[in-house]
């Protein structure tokens, strides 16, 4: 009986490409789940609270836009942090910050809109932490060879969580509409959930191998000095510009025309759900399918699948209609997004020989990627108020990720010929 167990466990793992993760990726996987997690319960709902709170999704955009701004903020400091304290010591910090966070919005809840500068700022600092570290740690823990399949189990695990948690939550916060004014309950039971989730989360971290600390300085000046005198890593982080400008965006924007036609924090859980299960599907499918040599292929074809189905919108915006584009959405946009981390990454091992440059070079792509997110967003707060007015900018920043395609090959092509002798720092 044990040997049929563990013979169906082995094809199991061969199925979803666990076979090919090391032990040291898995435990750091399981870790980055249980962030996730913690971190979903806030990332869905805190932009309908914004919503519910003011009646418009106003403050939703200038919420995500002032988080943006202060991301490289946060990722700056963290990058210094992490040089001196380890790349575990940073991510634990980060979910410190997200405990506090999380014990302030406990208390201001009512009052929210009011400090919603701060608390975009906290929550930039603290993912700025969190992700310093998970930046460092990818390349450590995995090689070119498995690198496309631990992208891709990440990013199963990351559907699997969007598909449980907002569609529970979401359900929480509109059960418990009706029992205190303004329709809160809801989401002081989340905030307090999430604090739970965040203290389990951050004991594990112990798990992870002891951090090996260099004893150099890390460089933001050198970071940018050797990333604009480097062609393979400025096109990387072009790419990662440009990716964000659509990326940053859709992220939330989605969710929000759903809330204008339909205010439900159920109906945004049931959207995540349905998106959740096509990205775990999407994610299965690259783990299989993709590897360095199309790479490409996979993002032209993504890209052009979801300009050729904002046509949907075009031609009905509905509650179905917005559905059906977030599951396409959802599907398509992983096969320009995790081909692009694994270009993203195979940078950074070849060109960061040290835990030092992969930190300062994490922090070059922060800038690009947060202030490309920037600029989306205020594309889309620049069009029309009208419902036609949001769907053009959906398309111009889908028409934009053809320029993420360009930039990205030719960082996969300079991949092919680089040697680190060819730099000049």
């Amino acid at each position: 009986m044990n040997g049929f167990f563990s013979r169906l466990r082995s094809r199991a793992e061969a199925l979803l490409g666990l076979d090919r993760l090391t032990g040291t990726f898995r435990t750091f996987a399981l870790l980055h789940f249980g962030f996730l997690i913690f971190n979903n319960l806030q990332t869905v709902f805190i932009n309908t609270l914004f919503f519910r709170l003011t009646g418009g999704a106003d403050t939703t955009l200038q919420y995500n836009l002032i988080t943006y701004i202060f991301n490289p903020i946060g990722t700056t400091l963290s990058m210094y942090y992490a040089s001196k304290k380890g790349s575990t010591k940073a991510m634990r910090l980060g979910f410190f910050t997200f405990i506090f966070l999380y014990a302030f919005f406990l208390v201001v809840m009512d009052a929210a809109v009011w400090f919603m500068p701060v608390i975009a700022f906290l929550v930039s600092w603290a993912g700025g932490y969190y992700w310093m570290g998970y930046c460092i740690k990818v390349p450590l823990y995995t090689t070119d060879e498995n690198r496309d399949v631990s992208l891709s189990v990440i990013g199963m695990g990351t559907g699997i969580v969007n598909l449980v948690m907002p569609t529970v939550t979401g359900s929480i916060i509109s059960v418990c509409e009706g029992l205190m004014d303004g329709g809160l309950l809801g989401y002081y039971i989340m905030f307090a959930l999430s604090i739970a989730v965040a203290l389990v989360t951050v004991y594990y971290l112990k798990k992870l191998p002891a951090d090996v600390i260099e004893k150099s300085d890390v460089s933001l000046k050198r970071g940018f000095r050797k990333t604009f005198r480097t062609p393979l890593m400025l096109s990387a982080v072009w790419a990662e510009a440009l990716k964000g400008i659509r990326e940053g965006t859709l992220a939330f924007y989605l969710n929000i025309l759903l809330f204008e036609l339909i205010q439900s924090e159920a109906l945004i859980g049931a959207n995540t759900l349905l998106t959740g299960l096509f990205s775990i599907l999407s994610y299965w499918v690259l783990g299989k399918r993709l590897k360095p040599s199309n790479r490409i292929r996979y993002m032209l074809g993504g890209v052009t699948t979801m300009l050729v189905c904002t046509l949907i919108l075009f031609a009905d915006m509905s509650v179905a209609t917005i559905l059906l584009f977030s599951v396409i959405n959802a599907f398509f946009n992983n096969f320009l997004l995790s081909p692009g981390n694994g270009i993203y990454y195979s940078v950074v091992q070849k060109t960061c020989r040290t835990e030092t440059e992969s930190a300062e070079f994490s922090t070059v792509k922060s800038f690009f990627l947060d202030y490309g997110r920037v600029v989306g967003v205020l594309l889309v707060m620049l069009m029309p108020k009208t419902t036609y007015g949001s769907v053009w900018g959906i398309l111009l920043l889908t028409v934009l990720q053809y320029g993420a395609i360009y930039v990205s090959s030719r960082a996969a092509k300079r991949l092919e010929t680089y040697v680190p002798a060819e730099e000049t720092v």
